[in-house]
Protein backbone atom coordinates (compact mmCIF):
# COMPACT_ATOMS: atom_id res chain seq x y z
CA UNK A 1 0.00 0.00 0.00
CA UNK A 2 2.33 2.46 1.21
CA UNK A 3 4.31 1.69 -2.45
CA UNK A 4 1.35 2.46 -4.27
CA UNK A 5 0.40 5.77 -2.29
CA UNK A 6 4.16 6.81 -3.24
CA UNK A 7 3.84 6.22 -6.87
CA UNK A 8 0.33 8.21 -6.79
CA UNK A 9 1.83 10.88 -5.05
CA UNK A 10 4.78 10.99 -7.70
CA UNK A 11 2.21 11.05 -10.19
CA UNK A 12 0.67 13.53 -9.56
CA UNK A 13 3.47 15.82 -8.51
CA UNK A 14 4.42 14.60 -11.87
CA UNK A 15 1.31 15.73 -13.57
CA UNK A 16 1.09 19.38 -12.04
CA UNK A 17 4.36 19.94 -13.09
CA UNK A 18 3.96 19.13 -16.68
CA UNK A 19 0.74 21.20 -16.31
CA UNK A 20 2.87 24.32 -15.39
CA UNK A 21 5.38 23.74 -18.22
CA UNK A 22 2.69 23.99 -20.38
CA UNK A 23 1.40 26.82 -19.18
CA UNK A 24 4.30 28.65 -19.04
CA UNK A 25 4.84 27.68 -22.59
CA UNK A 26 1.72 28.94 -23.90
CA UNK A 27 2.37 32.28 -21.61
CA UNK A 28 6.03 32.51 -23.58
CA UNK A 29 4.43 32.37 -26.79
CA UNK A 30 1.32 34.53 -26.38
CA UNK A 31 3.66 36.90 -25.16
CA UNK A 32 6.44 36.47 -27.67
CA UNK A 33 3.54 36.80 -30.31
CA UNK A 34 2.25 40.15 -28.90
CA UNK A 35 5.35 41.65 -28.78
CA UNK A 36 7.09 40.43 -31.88
CA UNK A 37 5.65 42.22 -35.42
CA UNK A 38 4.11 39.96 -37.64
CA UNK A 39 5.02 39.47 -40.84
CA UNK A 40 2.85 42.01 -43.01
CA UNK A 41 4.12 44.64 -40.36
CA UNK A 42 7.13 44.02 -41.42
CA UNK A 43 6.62 44.04 -45.12
CA UNK A 44 4.74 47.48 -44.94
CA UNK A 45 7.61 48.71 -43.13
CA UNK A 46 10.48 47.84 -45.14
CA UNK A 47 8.32 49.18 -48.34
CA UNK A 48 7.63 52.49 -46.03
CA UNK A 49 11.37 52.59 -45.39
CA UNK A 50 12.81 52.26 -48.98
CA UNK A 51 10.65 54.44 -50.08
CA UNK A 52 11.58 57.44 -47.90
CA UNK A 53 15.67 56.01 -48.72
CA UNK A 54 14.72 56.30 -52.34
CA UNK A 55 16.39 59.29 -53.06
CA UNK A 56 19.47 58.66 -50.54
CA UNK A 57 23.18 58.35 -51.78
CA UNK A 58 23.80 55.42 -49.11
CA UNK A 59 20.61 53.38 -49.41
CA UNK A 60 21.93 50.33 -47.82
CA UNK A 61 22.87 52.64 -44.82
CA UNK A 62 19.86 54.20 -44.81
CA UNK A 63 17.42 51.04 -44.93
CA UNK A 64 19.45 49.16 -42.59
CA UNK A 65 19.80 52.05 -39.89
CA UNK A 66 15.84 52.66 -39.91
CA UNK A 67 15.15 49.23 -39.80
CA UNK A 68 17.11 48.62 -37.02
CA UNK A 69 15.59 51.15 -35.16
CA UNK A 70 12.29 49.37 -35.07
CA UNK A 71 9.98 51.96 -36.73
CA UNK A 72 6.89 52.25 -35.07
CA UNK A 73 4.86 54.10 -37.97
CA UNK A 74 5.15 54.18 -42.01
CA UNK A 75 4.09 57.72 -42.29
CA UNK A 76 7.43 59.36 -44.29
CA UNK A 77 7.72 62.59 -41.93
CA UNK A 78 8.03 60.08 -39.27
CA UNK A 79 10.42 58.10 -40.72
CA UNK A 80 12.16 61.37 -41.63
CA UNK A 81 12.28 62.47 -37.94
CA UNK A 82 13.72 58.76 -36.88
CA UNK A 83 16.28 59.56 -39.48
CA UNK A 84 17.23 62.41 -37.63
CA UNK A 85 17.04 60.83 -34.43
CA UNK A 86 19.20 57.82 -35.71
CA UNK A 87 22.05 60.18 -36.90
CA UNK A 88 22.30 61.72 -34.05
CA UNK A 89 22.40 58.58 -31.75
CA UNK A 90 25.27 57.56 -34.48
CA UNK A 91 27.31 60.81 -33.77
CA UNK A 92 27.18 60.30 -30.49
CA UNK A 93 28.24 56.77 -30.37
CA UNK A 94 30.84 57.73 -32.33
CA UNK A 95 32.61 60.44 -30.32
CA UNK A 96 32.36 57.78 -27.96
CA UNK A 97 34.44 55.31 -29.69
CA UNK A 98 36.30 58.24 -30.84
CA UNK A 99 37.15 59.20 -26.88
CA UNK A 100 38.16 55.76 -26.33
CA UNK A 101 40.47 54.46 -29.56
CA UNK A 102 41.57 58.40 -30.37
CA UNK A 103 41.85 60.33 -28.18
CA UNK A 104 44.99 59.36 -26.49
CA UNK A 105 46.97 58.67 -29.49
CA UNK A 106 45.96 62.58 -30.20
CA UNK A 107 46.87 63.74 -26.79
CA UNK A 108 50.41 62.69 -27.74
CA UNK A 109 50.99 65.31 -30.42
CA UNK A 110 49.90 68.97 -29.70
CA UNK A 111 48.88 69.62 -33.54
CA UNK A 112 46.51 66.45 -33.02
CA UNK A 113 45.20 67.54 -29.76
CA UNK A 114 43.95 70.62 -30.85
CA UNK A 115 42.48 68.69 -33.85
CA UNK A 116 40.74 66.27 -32.02
CA UNK A 117 39.62 69.13 -29.62
CA UNK A 118 38.13 71.01 -32.41
CA UNK A 119 36.05 67.58 -33.81
CA UNK A 120 34.34 67.19 -30.14
CA UNK A 121 33.11 70.81 -30.32
CA UNK A 122 32.04 70.78 -33.69
CA UNK A 123 30.22 67.52 -33.55
CA UNK A 124 28.78 68.66 -30.66
CA UNK A 125 27.14 71.55 -33.07
CA UNK A 126 26.56 68.81 -35.66
CA UNK A 127 24.45 67.41 -33.11
CA UNK A 128 22.62 70.47 -31.88
CA UNK A 129 22.02 71.22 -36.02
CA UNK A 130 19.91 67.76 -36.04
CA UNK A 131 18.24 68.84 -32.88
CA UNK A 132 16.94 71.38 -34.13
CA UNK A 133 15.12 69.47 -36.80
CA UNK A 134 13.81 67.21 -34.30
CA UNK A 135 12.02 69.68 -32.04
CA UNK A 136 10.03 70.99 -35.40
CA UNK A 137 6.62 69.54 -35.16
CA UNK A 138 6.46 67.02 -38.07
CA UNK A 139 3.25 67.85 -40.03
CA UNK A 140 2.49 67.46 -43.59
CA UNK A 141 0.47 70.72 -43.47
CA UNK A 142 3.33 72.48 -41.79
CA UNK A 143 6.20 70.92 -43.27
CA UNK A 144 6.65 73.84 -46.60
CA UNK A 145 6.96 76.74 -44.57
CA UNK A 146 10.41 75.25 -42.70
CA UNK A 147 11.28 73.22 -44.59
CA UNK A 148 14.73 75.07 -45.95
CA UNK A 149 15.50 75.55 -42.22
CA UNK A 150 15.50 71.53 -42.54
CA UNK A 151 17.90 72.18 -44.99
CA UNK A 152 20.21 74.69 -43.64
CA UNK A 153 20.15 73.17 -40.23
CA UNK A 154 21.51 69.70 -42.03
CA UNK A 155 23.93 70.88 -44.23
CA UNK A 156 25.55 72.77 -40.96
CA UNK A 157 25.57 69.55 -39.58
CA UNK A 158 27.00 67.91 -42.34
CA UNK A 159 29.80 71.12 -42.41
CA UNK A 160 30.71 70.44 -39.18
CA UNK A 161 31.19 66.34 -39.46
CA UNK A 162 33.61 67.81 -42.38
CA UNK A 163 35.42 70.51 -40.40
CA UNK A 164 36.62 67.77 -38.25
CA UNK A 165 38.25 65.78 -41.11
CA UNK A 166 39.10 68.52 -42.40
CA UNK A 167 41.46 69.72 -39.23
CA UNK A 168 43.26 66.33 -39.37
CA UNK A 169 43.57 66.44 -42.85
CA UNK A 170 45.40 69.58 -43.07
CA UNK A 171 47.91 68.67 -40.15
CA UNK A 172 48.90 65.01 -42.49
CA UNK A 173 47.88 63.08 -39.69
CA UNK A 174 48.10 59.41 -39.35
CA UNK A 175 44.65 59.67 -37.17
CA UNK A 176 42.63 60.66 -40.01
CA UNK A 177 41.83 57.33 -41.55
CA UNK A 178 40.45 56.25 -37.90
CA UNK A 179 38.48 59.03 -37.42
CA UNK A 180 37.17 58.66 -40.87
CA UNK A 181 36.30 54.67 -40.39
CA UNK A 182 34.43 56.23 -36.80
CA UNK A 183 32.25 58.69 -38.36
CA UNK A 184 31.47 57.17 -41.49
CA UNK A 185 28.43 55.80 -40.59
CA UNK A 186 27.32 59.09 -39.43
CA UNK A 187 28.31 60.93 -42.17
CA UNK A 188 26.54 58.84 -44.63
CA UNK A 189 23.21 59.17 -42.52
CA UNK A 190 23.54 63.06 -42.21
CA UNK A 191 24.05 62.99 -46.17
CA UNK A 192 20.86 60.39 -46.46
CA UNK A 193 18.71 62.59 -43.94
CA UNK A 194 19.10 65.77 -45.89
CA UNK A 195 18.70 64.01 -49.14
CA UNK A 196 15.14 62.96 -48.00
CA UNK A 197 13.97 66.57 -46.95
CA UNK A 198 15.48 67.83 -50.16
CA UNK A 199 13.73 64.86 -52.13
CA UNK A 200 10.24 65.82 -50.32
CA UNK A 201 8.34 67.04 -53.27
CA UNK A 202 8.36 62.99 -54.29
CA UNK A 203 8.09 61.17 -51.00
CA UNK A 204 5.14 63.51 -50.00
CA UNK A 205 3.75 63.65 -53.66
CA UNK A 206 -0.15 64.62 -52.16
CA UNK A 207 1.48 67.57 -50.44
CA UNK A 208 1.47 70.88 -51.50
CA UNK A 209 5.63 71.24 -51.23
CA UNK A 210 5.88 70.91 -54.65
CA UNK A 211 5.44 74.47 -55.62
CA UNK A 212 6.83 76.67 -53.08
CA UNK A 213 9.77 74.44 -52.40
CA UNK A 214 11.09 73.81 -55.72
CA UNK A 215 11.61 77.93 -55.77
CA UNK A 216 13.36 77.76 -52.47
CA UNK A 217 15.45 75.15 -53.93
CA UNK A 218 16.38 76.50 -57.18
CA UNK A 219 17.04 79.71 -55.09
CA UNK A 220 19.68 78.07 -52.42
CA UNK A 221 21.09 76.31 -55.56
CA UNK A 222 21.82 80.00 -57.16
CA UNK A 223 23.19 80.70 -54.03
CA UNK A 224 25.22 77.97 -53.62
CA UNK A 225 26.66 78.39 -57.29
CA UNK A 226 27.45 82.38 -56.42
CA UNK A 227 29.22 81.47 -53.20
CA UNK A 228 31.71 78.86 -54.92
CA UNK A 229 32.43 80.99 -57.88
Amino acid sequence: MGSDGDKKKKCIIAGSVSGLLVIMVVSVAVVTSKNSPNENEIRQNTKAVKAVCAPTDYKETCVKSLMDASPKSTEPLELIKLSFNVTIKSINEALKKASENVKARADKDPQAKSSFELCEKVMIDAIDDLRRCVDHGFSVNQIEGYVEDLRVWLSGSIAFQQTCMDSFQEIKSNLIHDMHKIFRTSKELSSNSLAMVTDLSTILPNSNITGNFSILLIKSESMNRNCES
